[in-house]
């Protein structure tokens, strides 16, 4: 009798430690904390069972449910490949620039590389060192010019009046932009390592859409360059 009284003790004070976890915990603490006390609570069911002379019992339906534990435990390995990790960003880099679009945030950043100005980030040019640059790209290099506007487009919307673009579109290259893409760049402009899968390029691609896309007041030319980094990896 008493091995059956101390089980249930045992039982009581595990239920009361979760609950405390549930309430006083975050949400990363109560996930693990679950995760062992779900395991102490099958140990303590086994012992219970087994003063009880019902182990068999027990065994016969943890056999049961073994196939439906692993099936799920897949399914989240599954999905934890394909879901990004914290931290993860594009890239594109022309003859000017250097862009960075942060995954999380949808942040854009960059560095000149190419002239007067190289060394500098772009959130340190003041008005008049920015529409030198931008003059410079449209002379030099079209893609550079594109990424730059497109980085304007964002951090200082009104840019065409204070460089005294009336007409907007005026000079402006073609945003597709041109010349062939490395694998190397595509799984850079996706975030993605190389030899990720069919799966994560697509994932990436839809992801980084939905922040870029011209639609949702993005830039036509990362779009191209994204879309374009996505049929190049899922045709090899």
């Amino acid at each position: 009798m008493m091995p059956l009284v101390l089980a249930a003790v045992g039982l009581a004070v595990g239920l009361w430690v979760l609950a405390r976890v549930f309430v006083s915990a975050s949400p990363r603490t109560l996930a693990r904390g679950l995760r062992y006390g779900g395991i102490g609570l099958g140990a303590a069911v086994v012992l219970f069972a087994a003063l009880r002379g019902q182990l068999g019992t027990v065994l016969a339906l943890g056999a049961m449910a073994a196939p439906l534990l692993i099936r799920h435990r897949r399914r989240r390995e599954a999905a934890a490949r394909v879901e990004p990790s914290s931290g993860q960003a594009s890239r594109v880099e022309t003859l000017y620039l250097r862009m960075t679009l942060d995954h999380d945030t949808g942040a854009m950043a960059g560095e000149v590389l190419y002239g007067p100005l190289k060394g500098r980030t772009l959130d340190s040019l003041d008005p008049a060192e920015a529409a030198e640059l931008l003059y410079s790209c449209r002379q030099d290099d079209p893609q550079s010019a594109a990424v730059l506007e497109a980085w304007l487009d964002r951090a200082r919307p009104d840019w065409r009046e204070r460089f005294g673009e009336a007409g907007g579109e005026a000079g402006r290259p073609a945003a597709g932009g041109s010349g062939a893409m490395s694998r190397e760049e595509a799984y850079e402009i996706l975030g993605l390592s190389s030899g990720a899968s069919a799966e994560q390029v697509k994932e990436a691609h839809r992801r980084l859409m939905m922040g870029v896309h011209p639609d949702h007041g993005g830039s036509t030319y990362l779009a191209a360059k994204i879309n374009q980094a996505k049929d190049l990896l899922l045709r090899h």
